[in-house]
């Protein structure tokens, strides 16, 4: 072969290197942009859904609050519920519109199925308002050990108090300032449930609970709602509260929730005073039977959804005369599971 020959060979192989690098070259960049628009078509859909299931979810609660106002009118007027002043066209009893026990229940709106859980927040322990006994009673039901449940309650006390004064297990800002990340007590009650994730021995695991160690959290137990001087509302106590005041066990907790469907409220509060041995505790009861300081939570998915919405707020059904006052909005909550 001649040189030009060759030369002519090595020119077309080269341009045959070149040609493949290029359709190399080409191909991954086409796959890298089909795969920016695989996500960004996922992005998209994952939006749509995430922006539907919440405003599913915002509908939802609306409607909650809706039925809870016009609920509470029927009770303060002696009206049958839900039936206007008529009354019962069959004399049978109906249920309420909104049940307010605490457990998850179901409803349909435009087809989609929704979890709604109302809850009164006079059913729940007053973090601001209670002393150590409580505070001892409690941490101790749900699980903590004596003298650990000592130390928070004190560190507790410690964090909404005025004073700069460290009780025996307590902490002040000597304690906080020397963390990683130091801040200072705050020595003020106490705005959110949440800022009890920043006191001395308080664990994010005993917070939230649905743990092995703590099935149940402090968040399900402690309110910052609850006005000063009024006592937990024995009719609406959440599972979780009664278990966590109480220590009951499975089959105890279902008699007393089937005592107090019956309506038996007053065998309910003294059934619950004789379980509790420090009178301090028990003097702490009532049986109150119209909530007004309520704690609603709803969860929306639509069925063709792969995104669920949790959404929740705090309403005062008496604060106002002509509706609902919203005293706390969360917009993003943690998904919970719903039987």
């Amino acid at each position: 072969m001649t040189a030009g020959g060759r030369l002519a060979g090595d020119r077309r192989g080269f341009a045959l290197v070149i040609v493949l690098w290029l359709f190399v070259t080409l191909f991954a960049l086409g796959a890298e942009f089909s795969q920016e628009m695989r996500q960004d078509a996922v992005a998209t859909a994952n939006f749509a859904d995430e922006t539907q299931s919440y405003y599913l979810a915002s509908a939802a609660a609306n409607l909650t609050f809706f039925r809870l106002l016009q609920q509470h009118k029927e009770q303060a007027t002696g009206q049958e519920p839900g039936r206007g002043p008529e009354g019962l066209d069959d004399g049978e009893p109906k249920p309420p519109l909104v049940s307010t026990d605490g457990v998850w229940h179901w409803i349909d709106l435009w087809g989609a199925p929704v979890a709604v859980r109302v809850s009164d927040e006079g059913g729940k322990v007053a973090i601001n308002w209670v002393g150590a006994p409580v505070l001892v009673h409690v941490l101790t039901n749900l699980g903590v050990g004596p003298d650990r449940a000592a130390e928070i309650a004190d560190a507790i006390l410690d964090w909404r108090d005025k004073d700069e004064e460290k009780r025996l297990n307590g902490a002040e800002n000597e304690y906080y300032s020397s963390l990683p990340r130091p801040y200072v007590a705050k020595n003020a009650p106490i705005d959110s449930i949440e800022e009890l994730l920043m006191v001395k021995g308080v664990t994010p695991d005993l917070f939230y609970g649905g743990s092995d160690d703590y099935p149940i959290g402090l968040r399900e137990v402690f309110t910052v709602f609850h006005p000063p001087g009024e006592k937990l509302n024995v009719q609406y106590l959440t599972p979780e509260v009664l278990r966590a005041y109480f220590a009951l066990d499975k089959e105890e907790l279902q008699q007393l929730m089937e005592t107090r469907e019956r309506g038996q409220a007053t065998d309910l509060l003294g059934v619950l005073k004789a379980k509790v041995p420090d009178p301090r505790i028990a003097e702490k009861l009532s049986a109150e039977l119209a909530p007004t300081l309520l704690s609603v939570e709803v969860q929306a998915q639509l069925p063709s959804s792969r995104i669920s919405s949790h959404i929740g707020a705090v309403i005062d059904l008496g604060e106002s005369s002509e509706g609902v006052y919203v005293q706390r909005w969360l917009d993003q909550m943690a998904p919970e599971e719903v039987s």
